[in-house]
């Protein structure tokens, strides 16, 4: 472009010159190698090129530069690229157009055409390599949780996943030896769970037998048989109290013991599972204002009673029933006479058929404490063991506190 306007200069200067013929100045011009010079003055066209003329010059291009202004344009002539650049020659009443090949231009685009083709091939093969290598990275710990998942499901839950760097694989990997762990525990809880079972029926199951027995040789002794009758009825009532607490428990796992909830007024319902259970009413503390909570009222009252009646049998009696308001807790302490519970036992005597210190070899399903924390829990609340100020063991069960409105003071 910049040599079309020198091309353009040097035309118009010998223009002006007085006798100048149009054709020795394009003559004279040197423009470089395969440019043609064309030139409109006065409605006649000339070249310096006998095989392009006017119609070598776009129409669009034309119109521009006649209107007075420089342009340029992108075109063919005789099937190869060039660039037209068109100037008005004002001073000389003429329009100046050069047109210059590309083909040098066209080449190198080519060229680079071809290069970025190939490197957008090279770039695509190298990104899928990558990509699949990638994939493969981030996938191999999947492969290995199928895997293990596999494993787990024929019955080795021994299974974890190695340890990855990665930090977003590592919680992951951490959340799934954890589940895997929780069902470890929850498989051998129920492993433990069916051997005592299986232990608890056991013992009351052979007395019955041996009692069945001694019945059956008809015995003339009338104290003898009393005696087995006695043994027989004891027998039958402690397994019909397991087997009752073992349904209880597993509709309360199950969640499918959720029965309607109400109000209920807890000093009423404490009041009521003394007077029921025969116990003395001087034993029971209750606030000066009543509380409320939300729950099954027979449920509650059995998981009172079962409290009260561990106190008794494992705990020498029981000390004091207390109520109090722990903000939007109500609090229900029992406290007994016994030895207490020791500091590492007070979580696991919650364990179905578990039994602590003295505890052990006392009568009982061992199951009474695991039903008082299933009710609670189910409840939205919790129940601790702990040792109350008179060295006994003191059990405390929190629930969430309701307002009662008048008309529910009195229900329990």
């Amino acid at each position: 472009m910049r040599q079309a306007f020198v091309d353009a200069s040097f035309v118009r200067e010998g223009l002006l010159t007085s006798g100048t013929q149009v054709d020795d100045v394009l003559a004279s011009t040197s423009p470089p190698n395969g440019s043609v010079l064309i030139l409109s003055r006065s409605g006649q066209w000339y070249s310096s090129s006998l095989s392009a003329g006017r119609d070598a010059v776009p129409a669009e291009l034309r119109d521009i530069v006649e209107s007075g202004s420089a342009a340029s344009t992108w075109g063919r002539l005789a099937g190869e690229p060039v660039l037209a650049v068109g100037t008005p020659l004002t001073a000389v009443d003429a329009v100046f157009f050069e047109i210059s090949p590309a083909r040098e231009l066209s080449s190198t685009l080519a060229t680079l055409g071809w290069a970025l083709t190939a490197f957008a091939a090279l770039t695509t093969v190298g990104g899928a390599l990558i990509g699949r290598a990638a994939a493969r990275q981030v996938i191999a710990p999947l492969e290995g949780m199928a895997r293990a998942t596999a494993r787990i499901a024929g019955g080795d839950v021994a299974t974890r996943l190695e340890a990855t760097g990665d930090p977003d694989l590592s919680v992951i990997v951490g959340s799934f030896n954890a589940m895997v762990e929780a069902l470890q525990e929850r498989l051998d809880r129920d492993a433990r769970f069916a051997a005592d079972v299986a232990h608890e029926l056991r013992s009351p199951v052979t007395a019955m037998m041996t009692t069945v027995g001694v019945l059956e040789q008809a015995s003339p002794d009338p104290a003898r048989h009393a005696q087995a009758v006695a043994l027989l009825r004891r027998e039958v009532h402690r397994l019909g109290n397991a087997l009752e607490q073992l349904l209880a428990l597993g509709r309360l796992e199950a969640g499918v013991d959720e029965r309607e909830r109400q109000p209920i007024e807890l000093g009423e319902l404490l009041s009521n599972a003394l007077r029921q259970t025969h116990r003395a009413a001087r034993l029971l503390s209750l606030p000066g204002d009543p509380i409320g909570v939300l729950g099954d009222k027979g449920a509650l009252r059995r998981t009172v009673i079962n409290l009260l009646d561990n106190a008794d049998i494992h705990g020498g009696g029981i000390v004091r029933v207390s109520l109090e308001r722990d903000g939007r807790w109500a609090v229900v302490v029992v406290d007994d006479a016994g030895p207490g519970v020791p500091a590492g036992e007070r979580q696991r005597i919650f364990e179905r058929f578990a039994r602590s210190g003295s505890r052990a070899a006392r009568p009982g399903t061992g199951l009474g404490l695991s039903l008082v924390s299933e009710t609670v829990r189910t409840h939205g609340g919790d129940v601790r063991c702990g040792e109350s100020p008179d060295g006994g063991a003191r059990f405390a069960v929190r629930l969430p506190v309701i307002e009662l409105d008048p008309t529910t003071r009195g229900q329990a």
